[in-house]
């Protein structure tokens, strides 16, 4: 019995969905991540041809490239967590240190770090009582 041929067309999430937290709402709707990527395979064996199953040299190259995506996946999660442990580091490390950074009027403001509010997506400093000043704002570190 023959079976048409599937095609596939980009996976757009549902209205519903939300991008992952820091990552890029236009990169999300466009991405397939790895659990598309195995719905994707299993539709595909699920729909191929039982008389002419497909190659195993196919089948070995499509299980590398779900690897290969999980492993991305990973290092993509390991990355984010390296660079927020990085940022903390950098702003807690200026705990007390004397900095300088161009004011809403463009003036510079020169003043201690007195504390480091690490509740956002990135830390942020109270300079001289001046709360939610990023470690990118500054011009000087003394």
């Amino acid at each position: 019995m023959p079976v048409n041929n599937i095609s596939y067309s980009p996976v757009t999430p549902p209205a519903n969905a939300k991008p992952a937290a820091g990552s890029d709402s236009t990169a999300s709707s466009t991405m397939v991540d790895k659990d598309t990527f195995l719905k994707l395979l299993v539709a595909q064996l699920q729909h191929q041809d039982p008389t002419s199953p497909a190659d195993s040299t196919q089948w070995t190259a499509q299980m590398a490239q779900f690897s290969t995506v999980e492993q991305l996946t990973n290092l993509s999660k390991t990355t984010q967590s390296t660079s927020k442990s990085a940022a903390v580091n950098e702003a807690v490390g200026l705990l007390g240190r004397t900095v300088s950074y161009d004011d809403a009027s463009g003036a510079t403001t020169t003043g201690k770090v007195e504390a480091v509010d690490l509740s956002g997506a990135v830390p942020t400093l109270t300079v001289a009582g001046v709360a939610g000043l990023t470690t990118g704002q500054l011009t000087n570190v003394t």
